[in-house]
């Protein structure tokens, strides 16, 4: 959510296969070419030191003697990088958000000279992403009481807020809560406190336009104009097509850019609200062109779900996901709304996505309600069920279904941004859900832990 970018990312453990998640910058569309010049240096770090030499002949001030050793003992450490994010506070200032394949998530925050080239280049990890490691007993396949005081020793220490749910081959053996629900009338979290999941929420769009599919409604290859004839722009009526918007290839963008900072989080309630300011925008790449990830790809997409079925998208989603997977603790609860059980968020991000310095509400950096790009409230429980649901064929068939292997397998998909991070793994048979109140990456952080503890013991 990049302030937050809402984020679905899929990994395949240890590796990620898709450059997905959301922690708090303020992303904007791709328009400047200090912008575009950080892009590219991405795609030269990702190719390789002679493609890095040739962009640094065109594009870096910067005189540092010896940078062929340190690029690649640093391309070594890190891996490849895939960018999650982008923010541009001020002239001369590009900061990205990126995930590396060894080291997790960092910041890349470039500077520039007045000629656009690069003139220093700085590396920020996100604070408390470094978690004590789970140490458990050996030749315990369910050790929960070891893993029981671990979170709540993390919970004592302000590390962790949440709920953790531990499944093997489908058989819940660990699901419980800690921390705080509400730190201003000290209410705890407990096993059904329903939190805002992030871009969970994409996985039920894709589903959503694979049901429609399913039952001979649309095409992948059909384009935004059948069914949004009055889309404000020319071109992604008549060439974006769905398959381009769920695969991220539209070159739609993003809506994270300074319209968001004006715009009223109270003023977005509906897909139209979204269009209206950012569907006239011109497109920032060629569909199809490049994979970029798009939060607004995905509510034209929801937008699209409603105009086939004549439902609002989350009637839609609650009729034809969450009912028949027995999600009834899930659903769109606003944020200025009375809802029972129902956990704050609690970020220490400002909302142009610099760092603050206390902890606050997360209620001014999201829109007031959820939508196809993310923030739907779930439990553990209810994710598992829907995963379950997916696996067993209840929601669409084995044809249309992508999630692959079940149970067995190994996949991730997480959700995140400030005062709300969530976090699905499997491996091998392993499952394990964390949900979290607080900033991204902290579910994240807990459940590779308990993954790595399970594995290792």
């Amino acid at each position: 959510m990049l302030n937050p970018l809402r984020s679905a990312r899929r990994v395949v453990l240890p590796v990620l296969i898709l450059s997905l998640i959301a922690p708090a910058l303020v992303v904007a569309a791709p328009q400047d070419e200090q912008e575009r010049v950080a892009m590219a240096w991405i795609e030269a770090f990702n190719l390789g030191v002679e493609a890095m030499a040739t962009f640094r002949t065109a594009n870096v001030s910067l005189v540092q003697d010896g940078w062929r050793t340190m690029f690649e003992r640093t391309r070594e450490q890190w891996g490849p990088l895939a960018v999650y994010g982008v923010m541009v506070p001020e002239s001369g200032t590009v900061i990205l958000g990126v995930e590396s394949e060894n080291e997790g998530r960092m910041r890349l925050n470039f500077s520039f000279d007045d000629t656009n080239k690069i003139n220093g280049l700085g590396v920020e990890e996100p604070e408390g992403s470094a978690l004590p490691s789970l140490e458990l007993p050996a030749g315990d396949p369910r050790p929960a009481n070891a893993i029981d005081a671990y979170l709540g020793a993390l919970a004592e220490d302000d590390l962790f807020s949440g709920t953790a749910l531990i499944a093997d081959r489908g058989d819940v053996w660990f699901e419980r809560a800690y921390g705080l629900a509400s730190r201003e009338w000290n209410v705890p979290n407990n096993v059904n406190t329903r939190f805002d999941v992030g871009s969970f929420n994409k996985d039920y769009t894709r589903l959503a336009i694979m049901q429609l599919m399913e039952n001979d409604r649309l095409a992948l290859t059909d384009t935004v104009g059948e069914y949004l004839p009055e889309y404000p722009n020319d071109r992604v009526r008549g060439e974006v097509t769905i398959e381009q918007l769920l695969q991220h290839r539209s070159g739609l963008g993003d809506y994270f850019t300074m319209e968001w900072l004006q715009t009223p989080m109270g003023a977005l309630e509906t897909n139209a609200d979204y269009i209206d300011i950012w569907g006239p925008m011109p497109l920032q790449a060629e569909p199809g062109e490049r994979e970029e990830y798009s939060n607004f790809g995905y509510t034209v997409l929801g937008a699209i779900v409603e105009s086939i079925t004549g439902q609002s998208y989350p009637d839609y989603v609650e009729e034809h996901i969450f009912a028949p997977a027995g999600m009834n603790d899930t659903g769109f609860f606003r944020t200025d709304g009375i809802e029972p059980n129902v956990a704050v968020g609690y970020t220490s991000m400002n909302r142009n996505g610099s760092p603050g310095e206390e902890l606050r509400k997360n209620i001014y950096h999201e829109p007031v309600i959820g939508g196809p790009w993310g923030k739907s409230y779930s439990t553990a429980r209810d994710l598992f069920r829907f995963f379950e649901a997916m696996f067993a064929g209840r929601l669409l068939s084995d044809e249309f279904n992508w999630l692959g292997a079940g149970w067995d397998g190994s996949m991730g998909l997480a959700g995140g941004g400030p005062g709300l991070s969530a976090i699905l793994f499997i491996d091998d048979g392993i499952a394990v859900i964390v949900l979290a109140n607080r900033d991204e990456p902290g579910a994240e952080d807990v459940a590779r832990q308990i993954l790595r503890g399970l594995r290792d013991s």
